[in-house]
């Protein structure tokens, strides 16, 4: 009898601040530890779904004791004005996370347009390889598991690149291994590659 993988998702345990590092997003990760340098005291930092923009935002308020106002764009001129006001009165960095780059935040005010684009603009990078395997690496090591070398190899030629892709690979190879009692093996990441690359599931990236 096979059992049922239920979608349990425990806490990471920490890298820098609870984030790897690695060429698609060293240059991110340096500013943020750099804060007191910023132009105007202010970071916007944009990337995709999934790509550790929370994480990264979290180490940021916490060495630095920093505003920080996520989705940034869903929120409304005003507020984001006088968070800036309040950032600049306190004497504190701020930094304004957002899932969009800056020129889709449709922003009418102009005070605000003015101060967004006097501020220092950061995109985290596309996956790269390194990146790729320590997302899959640290998320079966939180479970007390590990990933087969032939297995990241296996995919890292085929997968869509994405940070949503590495998570939802990495979910449905946790939930085939539970079902079949088999460890993070080739053959899984097989058959996890195959369920996507079937159209059985959408991917976001």
């Amino acid at each position: 009898m096979s059992q049922i993988a239920l979608p349990l998702e425990p806490q990471s345990s920490p890298d820098h601040g609870g984030y790897l590092v690695t060429a698609a997003n060293a240059d991110v990760h340096r500013h943020l530890r750099q804060w007191r340098d910023w132009p105007h005291n202010t970071l916007i930092l944009t990337g995709s779904a999934a790509s550790g923009k929370t994480a990264m935002a979290a180490a940021f308020v916490a060495e630095s004791d920093g505003l920080c106002l996520d989705d940034a764009s869903e929120h409304e001129d005003v507020e984001i004005f006088h968070l800036w006001n309040r950032a600049n009165n306190e004497h504190k960095p701020l930094l304004l996370v957002s899932a969009q780059p800056v020129a889709q935040w449709e922003v009418a005010l102009p005070d605000l347009q003015s101060r967004l684009a006097a501020s220092l603009h950061l995109e985290i990078g596309a996956p790269d390889q390194a990146m790729i395997d320590g997302l899959f690496q640290k998320y079966f090591a939180v479970r007390g598991l590990t990933i087969s070398q032939d297995a990241l190899r296996y995919l890292e030629k085929r997968m869509v690149r994405s940070y949503a892709m590495v998570g939802q690979l990495a979910q449905k190879m946790d939930a085939l291994a539970i079902e079949s009692k088999k460890p993070i093996n080739l053959s899984i990441a097989k058959s996890a590659l195959g369920f996507f690359d079937d159209g059985d599931e959408k991917v976001e990236v």
